[in-house]
């Protein structure tokens, strides 16, 4: 942990040489050590292992962030601090609001999407060297005028007298992690009853957050996933709030594709396995809007549990991955590696879903075919089964 003395060295002349120095080691985890060795001798050491601790956690962000190179990280904070891509998104309902408060601004990535926007932000944080670290970082995205950084404690000091707030309470301590929101730091609802009733506010929370105490604060939960990887879980307040449930999924390149609903969709009767399975994106699975995308695509379920969707033809769609099927076999492995050996098939791809147990080690399977395939373990109609097919 670098704290605040150390890294207002870091900053200074003397503190950015020993940074060059340090990014010439190019150190790695593995390397750390032997790379703080060397740079302690001709530098103190809490300069030296600050300085190739930056170094380690810019090459780590580079995936996050596009100027991760000029910025200053904790390990905590970039592991839980979103990336430029959902940062951005979130930051668009915003932009109606001239100023808005971050309130937990970590490394100040939020306030560096609210930036770019063209939103003022006031930024928030109890901890001292993550303040220093954010308005560093705002100043690498010259973004610096826009933003007022302060050191505050969000539960005892007054808060920012804004039209608008975004919140991203801590979800760790000493080395655990909180899933029910009243473990967090703060927790939302303490932190509400801060702010004036009905006020706009976004609170970032973890993908995994239970579903019922979301529907206690009577917002919009929305799930975004970025590449196919469920993210994080944003809960809409006041103004703000758009619908009861919405599922967001972002990529690097093209734009954001949205499913939201305020209704709960029809009950769909189950049924066999067609031409055609679709994999939801883990956004929707999680919102909870399979249903309203299997009325969407005119699929229905395959099993009560599984949520997997199935129709006689393709139908493209950005929220699920579609398989063309070629085979459903019984939950039999002689007959699946037959099954799959028919197909001239010598390279597969196992894909777990809702499968009972251990999947079988399919490197044991022998093939010698010259064709792909992928090999779904799941569930028709409440029985085991194994769909191979290839993505469309």
């Amino acid at each position: 942990m670098i704290d605040a003395a150390t890294f207002d060295t870091l900053l200074s002349p003397l503190g950015q040489r020993i940074l060059a120095d340090a990014t010439a080691l190019a150190p790695t985890d593995s390397t750390l050590l032997s790379c703080v060795n060397r740079l302690r001798k001709s530098y103190p050491t809490d300069l030296a292992a600050a300085a190739i601790e930056t170094v380690i956690l810019r090459a780590k962000a580079a995936a996050k962030f596009t100027r991760a190179d000029r910025m200053y990280f904790t390990r905590e904070a970039l592991e839980v601090a979103s990336g430029e891509v959902v940062s951005r998104y979130r930051a668009e309902r915003f932009k109606r609001f001239e100023t808005v408060a971050d309130l937990g601004c970590g490394i100040g990535g939020d306030s560096i999407g609210l930036t770019a926007a063209g939103v003022k932000v006031i930024a928030v944080d109890r901890d001292d060297a993550r303040v220093r670290m954010t308005a560093a970082n705002l100043d690498a995205h010259d973004a610096g005028t826009q933003a007022r950084v302060q050191q505050s404690d969000l539960l005892t000091d007054p808060l920012p007298d804004t039209p608008a707030a975004f919140a991203d309470p801590g979800r760790r301590a000493d080395g655990r992690r909180f899933l029910s929101v009243r473990d967090y730091l703060p927790p939302p609802a303490e932190l509400l009853t801060r702010l004036p009733p009905g006020h706009p506010v976004g609170f970032k929370l973890a993908p995994g957050v239970p579903l019922d105490e979301l529907a206690t604060f009577g917002g919009e939960a929305e799930f975004i996933s970025v590449g196919g990887e469920l993210k994080e879980c944003v809960l809409w307040l006041g103004g703000l709030r758009t619908a009861e449930r919405r599922a967001t999924l972002l990529n690097h390149a093209g734009p954001p594709h949205s499913l939201a609903s305020d209704s709960r969709p029809i009950y769909l009767e189950p049924q066999p396995i067609a031409a055609f399975l679709y994999d939801p994106d883990p956004a929707v699975t999680r919102s909870g809007l399979t249903r309203l995308l299997a009325e969407q695509l005119d699929a229905t379920l395959v099993d009560a549990v599984v949520q997997l969707l199935t129709r006689d033809t393709h139908q493209p769609t950005p929220f699920a991955t579609a398989y063309r099927v070629d085979a459903v076999v019984p939950a039999d492995e002689k007959k699946v590696i037959a099954a799959v050996r028919s197909l001239d098939v010598g390279r597969v791809t196992p894909v777990n879903r809702g499968w009972p147990g251990e999947l079988p080690p399919t490197r044991r399977w022998k093939l010698s075919g010259s064709g792909h395939r992928f090999v779904l373990f799941t569930r028709e109609l409440g029985k085991p089964v194994v769909v191979i097919g290839d993505r469309v």
